[in-house]
C-alpha cells in the first residue's frame, strides 16, 4: 500500500511539472508582441528588397526568399523555387529599372510563421535590353507574404502573392 501511494504521488508530481497549456488571453498577448516585433524586421527587409531590385542585386534580394518559395504575380504563371525566382529576376533587371515601394499594412506572427499584408507601388523604366513590347509602367496593388523562420534563424518569404489595383486592359 505504501509503495502504491509513493508511485501515485510520484505520478501526480511528474504530471503537474509539465508545461501548462497557454490560455487564449496569453496566446493573444504573445501573438500581438511577436507580430509587432516582426513587423519592424519585415519593414527593414522590404526597404532592403526595394534597394536590391533597383540596383539589380538579385542575389541579395534572393536571400529573403526560402528555398521552396513561390512568387505569384497578377497575369503571370507562378515562379516556383528560389532558383526559378532568381532566374526570372536576373533577366528582368536586364530589361530596365525596377523601383518598388513596399508598405507593410499588418503582420500577424505566431512562433515560426507569419503573414504580412501590404501594398506596393512599382515603377518600371525600360532600358535598351527590354523587349520591344515592354513599356514604361507604374503599377499599384496589394500583396500577401507568408514568412517562415528558417532553421538558420532568418525570416524568409515562402509565398509572395501580389495583385494589381489597375483595371485590366
Amino acid at each position: 500500500m505504501k509503495k502504491s501511494f509513493v508511485i501515485s504521488l510520484s505520478l501526480v508530481i511528474l504530471c503537474s511539472c509539465g508545461p501548462k497549456a497557454e490560455t487564449a488571453i496569453a496566446a493573444k498577448a504573445r501573438i500581438q508582441k511577436e507580430s509587432a516585433e516582426l513587423q519592424k524586421v519585415i519593414e527593414k527587409y522590404n526597404a532592403d528588397l526595394g534597394r536590391y531590385y533597383a540596383s539589380g542585386d538579385v542575389d541579395s534580394a534572393m536571400s529573403f526568399f526560402a528555398e521552396d518559395a513561390r512568387q505569384m504575380a497578377s497575369n503571370a504563371p507562378a515562379l516556383e523555387g528560389r532558383e526559378m525566382i532568381r532566374t526570372f529576376w536576373k533577366q528582368a533587371v536586364s530589361w530596365g529599372q525596377w523601383n518598388f515601394a513596399l508598405t507593410t499594412v499588418s503582420v500577424t506572427a505566431n512562433r515560426p510563421l507569419a503573414v504580412e499584408l501590404g501594398s506596393y507601388r512599382l515603377q518600371f523604366t525600360p532600358g535598351p535590353s527590354a523587349p520591344p513590347e515592354m513599356l514604361a509602367l507604374t503599377d499599384t496593388g496589394n500583396y500577401v507574404c507568408y514568412w517562415r523562420l528558417d532553421d538558420d534563424g532568418q525570416w524568409r518569404i515562402v509565398y509572395d502573392i501580389a495583385t494589381t489595383d489597375q483595371p485590366a486592359k
